[in-house]
């Protein structure tokens, strides 16, 4: 079999595997929606396959990225701290002239609960998408085309895997494999149906993507991205304890969404994908 036929057979695989599972775990789950379910059961089965793959082709944790033999706490640390820095300019910037405002009152107990959610899902989802995009999806496409051409198509992938988005299906009340079937076919349909409203927001996870490629490519190890990944996510989620942002945008260059789909965003993940590309001017 082909690898283009492999690679086909595991995506069919995948969403069969999460369509039958879905309404067999969802009665066990109840606290869980339907959709969330199913989506959860579709990542965690793609990484399991890239895990796999990686398995079966006998890769090192070096070439993927997880090199412990570099200073990684270093990157780590300096990776986080770039990424909340970065976010913290843009809510700065946004408070002062744009669409934020100073939220009031500030509660302690939000501020910590928020605190410890933004850890969490910094480090999970730091961790997770490093791996399967830096780690594993730019690795394969840089054995296969120039380098530039790859940080491209990877970037890509990544922001428009963010759009997979099946929220907009209706879930009756006794959900079963139909509604899982119906499910995995939404997921494309903001991407070819609502093109215009989600570019903005594209362009920005592209130039991000940019910026944690190039963190990739300049170090050879997955914790600078996976630093940034993750202080990027803490920031915007603790955040949310001491600013809010109005829907009253006045200023073109102020996006709606977190931190992506306004120009002064894509402008400090520029600067931010340069100041990281000089730091580590020389590669590795």
């Amino acid at each position: 079999m082909s690898k283009t036929l492999k690679f086909f057979a595991v995506l069919i695989a995948i969403g069969a595997a999460s369509v039958l599972l879905t309404p067999v775990l969802g009665p066990f789950l109840p606290m869980f929606k339907f959709e969330r379910i199913f989506n959860r059961l579709i990542m965690i089965f793609t990484v399991a396959a890239a895990v796999l793959f990686v398995r079966s082709r006998r890769w090192s944790l070096a070439e993927c990225g997880f090199d412990f033999s570099c200073a990684w706490r270093r990157l780590l640390a300096f990776g986080f701290a770039t990424g909340a820095v970065m976010v913290l300019a843009i809510s700065v910037i946004e408070v002062i002239w744009g669409p934020r405002y100073i939220r009031h009152p500030m509660l302690v107990s939000d501020i910590v609960q928020r605190f410890l959610k933004g850890m969490i899902s910094g480090t999970v989802v730091g961790i997770v998408e490093e791996f399967f995009f830096r780690g594993f999806i730019f690795v394969q496409l840089e054995k296969k085309m120039k380098t530039w051409i790859a940080v491209c198509a990877a970037s890509i992938f990544y922001s428009l895997v963010h759009f997979l988005d099946n929220g907009q299906i209706f879930i009756p009340q006794t959900p079963g494999a139909r509604d899982a079937l119906r499910l995995l076919v939404g997921y494309v349909e903001p991407i070819f149906f609502q093109t215009a409203h989600i570019l903005p927001e594209a362009v920005g996870l592209f130039l991000f993507g940019i910026l944690l490629t190039v963190a990739f490519l300049k170090t050879r190890s997955l914790f600078l991205p996976i630093g940034i990944h993750a202080g990027t996510v803490f920031m915007i989620k603790w955040e949310a304890s001491f600013v809010r942002k109005g829907y009253d945008v006045s200023v073109p260059w102020f996006g709606n969404a977190p931190h992506y789909d306004g120009s002064l965003e894509w402008a400090l993940i520029i600067l931010t994908s340069a100041f990281i590309y000089w730091i580590y001017r020389t590669k590795r």
